[in-house]
């Protein structure tokens, strides 16, 4: 089974949290690989932790990305370039409002725009690409990182019974603008969608959690 390390809130400081180091440690090994100045790297990591460390982020922090990295570091999945993944992960939402519907697209652009000028032309588009696919969790394209990234992406939505609930917890503090004669219909409709679809998951590994991925988008629909 996988194990979820998902920790659902932001660290306050860049050293408060043991996780929130190995990732800057992750982003190193990841950016050494490219040609970008020590200032620039540093310069792209504190932009990064900014935009994932905002107050209103109860769930879409640091600490997911970390969970991604560390889903794909666990499984290593064949014929998944790590580069690409993880470049996906740190910028798939580092736009993120609750009141927009064009977080997706806005990150992709982000992407594009700070990418552009070290990593090859079919690369940025790729990892633009998949950017935009997690707007309604469909495949835009058919690259093995596409499926395993929508996936590692939902992974919380087969987590056990007492972090999904924490999860839940995490995202209506990111609606709590919303009252819940609002949030409620909302929320359903996402997890209805969900729940519509033949499967959830698109990989081997993860459909093997399907059956309690829907488990648990079911019982948060009868307690909404």
């Amino acid at each position: 089974m996988i194990n979820l390390p998902l920790l659902l809130h932001p660290p306050q400081v860049d050293s408060d949290e043991a996780f929130v180091v190995r990732l800057k440690e992750k982003f190193s090994i990841l950016i050494n690989n490219q040609l970008i100045t020590p200032r620039e790297k540093d310069e792209l990591w504190y932009n990064i932790f900014e935009a994932h460390n905002a107050s209103s982020r109860g769930y879409h922090n640091l600490s997911h990305l970390y969970s991604i990295t560390e889903i794909f570091d666990q499984i290593q999945p064949q014929q998944v370039n790590r580069g690409i993944f993880y470049w996906i992960t740190f910028f798939h939402d580092y736009i993120y409002k609750s009141v927009r519907k064009d977080n997706e697209v806005k990150s992709a652009a982000l992407a594009k725009q700070v990418l552009t000028p070290f990593l090859a032309k079919d690369q940025v588009t790729l990892i633009a690409t998949i950017i935009e696919s997690t707007a309604r969790h469909l495949p835009m394209t058919d690259h093995p990182e596409q499926f395993f990234f929508l996936d590692a992406d939902l992974a919380i939505l087969a987590a056990e019974e007492q972090l999904y609930d924490r999860y839940t917890q995490a995202i209506r503090q990111e609606y709590r603008i919303y009252p819940d004669l609002l949030y409620r219909p909302g929320r359903k409709k996402v997890l209805a969608h969900f729940l519509e679809r033949e499967q959830i998951y698109y990989t081997d590994t993860f459909q093997a959690y399907e059956k309690r991925a829907r488990a648990n988008l079911q019982r948060e629909i009868a307690n909404l």
